[in-house]
């Protein structure tokens, strides 16, 4: 990074790396991991928050279990996890600073932070309460001892079961999003499965083998059944216009009524960091999938 970055010191680079501001596939990294190649890293170059400037904000946290060190919550769809560029307040992170009396790298820009959904994502979500358990947590993630299944609403008719391979990297137009590529990304892997088909959308359960950032999004699209409301990887309201207008007017209405992209975070199976017990937890599906 010294040698990609000569304007940063090394000892600032350093202090990015303790503060949380440097990921690697979208997890805090250290200093002491060994890269292998093709790994995302991620630097956040922003203005350091302190600690009291990141305001604590009541919130109606739906908390599915909580030890003395860690919670596992089930986030609503539409709250964004951490703050960021034009979105300080209002977040997952203000919630759980107001709640919590103790969280993880607390001078971090992301304390308590193991994992992230996005905005759109309802479902389970991780939160360490002290440095050991987010670091324990952090290594299952990377080294996937992690188990989790999503659910999602996704268009047309799925094979009974599946696995969808690939490398993935950055869509060459749009850099906020992702695409399969043939060489150059990150390898990834989601087992699929149909639950049910509702003409002319199927209900499919993932398991993600790896977690590349809008895997499962990425995925479903380029297997040509993009989660359904998803906008920015082709499952919005086009998708539904290309249906005889008798049809279209009726998904349209679906569209408004689900009005997000239709992933859930439906459970998870890793190691407690004290107990060293194996622990699953789900989170209910949330009506407006239901519908």
């Amino acid at each position: 990074m010294v040698c990609k970055l000569p304007e940063y010191s090394r000892s600032k680079i350093q202090n990015l790396i303790k503060l949380g501001q440097v990921t690697i596939d979208g997890e805090p990294a250290k200093s002491s991991l060994i890269l292998h190649g093709n790994e995302s890293i991620e630097c956040h170059f922003e203005p350091q928050i302190k600690d009291e400037s990141i305001a604590g904000e009541a919130m109606d946290l739906n908390i599915i279990y909580e030890d003395e060190s860690l919670a596992v919550i089930n986030k609503q769809s539409g709250l964004v996890v951490h703050p960021g560029s034009g979105n300080w307040s209002g977040t997952l992170l203000n919630g759980i600073i107001h709640h919590f009396k103790s969280l993880s790298h607390q001078k971090s820009l992301r304390p308590g932070i193991v994992h992230r959904l996005d905005k759109d994502t309802s479902g389970i979500i991780i939160i360490a309460k002290n440095d050991q358990v987010h670091d324990f947590m952090s290594k299952q993630f990377s080294q996937r001892k992690v188990k989790k299944q999503y659910l999602a609403l996704a268009w047309g008719i799925l094979e009974e079961q599946g696995i969808i391979k690939g490398e993935m990297g950055r869509h060459t137009r749009d850099r906020k999003l992702f695409t399969m590529v043939e060489s150059g990304g990150r390898d990834s892997s989601t087992n699929y499965k149909l639950e049910e088909y509702y003409p002319p959308l199927s209900w499919v359960r993932l398991h993600p083998e790896t977690g590349r950032t809008h895997q499962l999004r990425v995925h479903l699209k380029s297997i040509g059944h993009p989660i359904f409301c998803d906008d920015a990887y082709g499952g919005g309201a086009k998708y539904a216009r290309s249906f005889h207008v008798k049809y279209a007017q009726l998904l349209n209405r679906l569209i408004k009524t689900v009005n997000r992209v239709a992933l859930h975070a439906y459970t998870i199976e890793f190691c407690h960091p004290s107990t060293k017990e194996i622990m699953k937890f789900e989170a209910p599906i949330p009506e407006d999938l239901m519908r």
